[in-house]
């Protein structure tokens, strides 16, 4: 049917993966990428649903998902349905992380503290406390380089809107933490 569709049909693929299509099939589309949707915009519409659903969850909660649906509102209502599912009363935060096997914000701060702080007893101690309390070690790992990527956002003067991987009420804290490091260090550690 991709390959001799008749002449008044139209079909429209929506991916948020266009490297799984097939070469076969991508040649034979016209391709347009979209901006992916803002942080705000996606807790906005997740706070509807929960209103909607008659459930109650933390905005740090609603902003978790939005930040870890990567600009995607379909994934963001997927994570929405997936831990309102295993929450029973008001969903939070550390709920959040718990199902998925995430670290928060200051767990990752503290590590990359310690890390600044060339204390590595410390930092092993932070991993192994992070993984003790069930975050999956690939992705503490993954969020390192999204934690390092807002840092050296902040370090160069970025506005905390700029912020995809931490949350913006952290900014102030990754501004000291890239002069106390300094932007050279902050460019190798994301480099």
């Amino acid at each position: 049917t991709l390959e001799e569709p008749p002449e008044h049909v139209k079909f429209i693929f929506c991916t948020t993966d266009p490297e799984k299509i097939p070469i076969t099939v991508l040649s034979r589309c016209q391709r347009f990428d979209f901006a992916p949707v803002e942080v705000p915009e996606i807790v906005t519409r997740l706070r509807e649903i929960v209103t909607a659903e008659l459930r109650e969850a933390d905005e740090d909660a609603l902003e978790l998902i939005a930040r870890r649906a990567t600009g995607s509102m379909r994934d963001s209502q997927s994570l929405l349905e997936q831990v309102l599912s295993f929450s029973d009363g008001k969903l939070t935060a550390d709920q959040v992380h718990a199902m998925l096997g995430t670290a928060d914000d200051e767990r990752l701060h503290n590590l990359a503290r310690a890390m600044a702080d060339r204390d590595a007893a410390a930092a092993l101690t932070q991993m192994d406390a992070a993984i003790d309390a069930g975050v999956d070690a690939g992705r503490l790992a993954e969020q390192l380089l999204g934690y390092f990527r807002d840092l050296m956002a902040v370090t160069v003067g970025c506005a905390p809107q700029l912020q995809r991987h931490t949350s913006t009420s952290l900014h102030g804290e990754l501004k000291e933490l890239g002069e106390q490091w300094g932007l050279q260090t902050v460019l190798a550690v994301v480099g």
